[in-house]
């Protein structure tokens, strides 16, 4: 067994793994977060003389919450905000790397890796836009996080649909290869 043999190997099942975990730990950590903002409403309501909770303080948490448990469903929705079709979480086969013959597989492995990774970076999008959200108030550099949210996660759509993303480049440069 060679080495691209292997990459494809490795690419192909940890894909599939990953992106499940992906979907199970967006659906926990949604709603852990939609049982956070309940159980804030349920002390401001128990205790009395606590700080008062508003409806900014709640609403924000409880879309994150749902985005996070639809997150396959929100890439989707980001991927067709700014490019075209919808977002495949299985292997890649991207059809410009048959152009490099017996290297193919190991490129539509490596992009599948990446494609993969895209997914992560949404993940860690989500979590720094409900950080910048619910600390923002207390958080001078709320802005600066809103900022690195976005950028993780349209960045991270564009590795999750990385062959449309090339193809793009490819045309917009005018490259030949």
């Amino acid at each position: 067994m060679d080495l691209a043999q292997m990459i494809t190997q490795f690419a192909n099942t940890f894909a599939v793994a990953l992106w499940r975990f992906l979907w199970v730990l967006g659906i926990l950590v949604g709603t852990f977060y939609a049982g956070s903002a309940l159980m804030r409403l349920m002390r401001a309501s128990r205790l009395p003389g606590s700080s008062p909770v508003t409806v900014g303080d709640v609403v924000p948490l409880l879309i994150i919450a749902g985005l996070m448990a639809n997150l396959s469903s929100f890439i989707n929705a980001a991927w067709t905000s700014f490019g075209s079709g919808t977002v495949s979480y299985g292997p890649i086969a991207y059809s410009g790397a048959a152009e490099f013959g017996r290297f193919a597989e190991a490129i539509n492995s490596v992009l599948t890796l990446a494609s993969v990774f895209g997914g992560v970076a949404f993940f860690k999008g989500m979590l720094l836009l409900k950080k910048a959200t619910v600390d923002g108030q207390s958080n001078q550099g709320a802005d600066d996080s809103v900022w690195r949210a976005l950028t993780h996660m349209i960045f991270g759509s564009f590795l999750v649909q990385i062959p449309d993303v090339i193809d793009a480049a490819r045309a917009s440069l005018g490259l030949v290869w």
